[in-house]
């Protein structure tokens, strides 16, 4: 079972831990202005207590601290296959055992990032992937700009292969079909035994749809969505 130590003297009772916590592992007793660990089986290593603590006053023992992959010479390879340049020197394609390392551990945090959100913004949970798709969207570097809506269907392919695999496109009249074939959080859904269609797929299929209407300068309105182990296709109104 995972141990959480609160630093009494370094704790300043702003009981952002409480309100944090997506499994409500905390109680704040106003007496002694400080977090109490109530319910400590109930914990499953988010960090989320801790990251937001703004003391530094929140340990954990008995988990298994995942490495961080962000930083090293792996990181800047796997960036690569995500359409992000790199120093031709690193571009050599990772071991098999590495990249499933990386992906447990990407599991790990999105699952408990995707809890955290929906328990701290409720229905403002689909906003969030839409902003962030479109500030990524925003921020990476093009090289040159599409001419067309259907050069910027094909932007968008390459910029996010191989996370997700667009796949059949069909506009008219108004209205945009988009298939995606392949899809890391489906990966990850089968893998953690989820059913599809749960936050981690609303968060990051707002996510996809911000970061394409950026792309494509057109304002999207999703009508459908139909999600199958095989493919998800999503049906837009299309605003440019």
């Amino acid at each position: 079972m995972v141990t959480i130590k609160v630093d009494d003297k370094a704790c300043v009772g702003c009981t952002l831990c409480v309100d944090e916590c997506p499994t409500d592992v905390f109680e704040f007793d106003e007496a002694k202005r400080l977090p109490v660990v109530t319910r400590p089986e109930m914990c499953f290593g988010c960090l989320s207590c801790s990251k937001i603590c703004p003391a530094d006053a929140i340990d954990h023992q008995g988990i298994l601290i995942s490495r961080n992959f962000y930083h090293d010479d792996y990181a800047v390879r796997l960036a690569s296959r995500l359409g992000l340049s790199t120093p031709p020197e690193l571009g050599v394609s990772a071991e098999a055992a590495e990249r499933e390392k990386a992906l447990e551990d990407l599991g790990i945090r999105l699952l408990s990032m995707a809890s955290v959100l929906r328990q701290t913004l409720g229905a403002a949970l689909p906003a969030v992937g839409r902003m962030a798709g479109t500030t990524l969207a925003a921020q990476l570097p093009r090289y040159q700009l599409p001419e067309t809506f259907d050069q910027a269907i094909q932007v968008v392919r390459d910029g996010l292969n191989p996370a997700w695999i667009i796949g059949d496109t069909a506009r008219q009249n108004g209205s945009l079909k988009v298939s995606v074939k392949g899809c890391f959080v489906r990966d990850l859904c089968r893998r953690e035994h989820l059913d599809l269609g749960g936050d981690l797929c609303t968060l990051f299929g707002t996510y996809l749809l911000g970061y394409l209407g950026k792309v494509t300068k057109s304002r999207l309105k999703l009508v459908h969505t139909d999600r199958t182990w095989e493919s998800c296709r999503y049906d837009l109104e299309v605003h440019t």
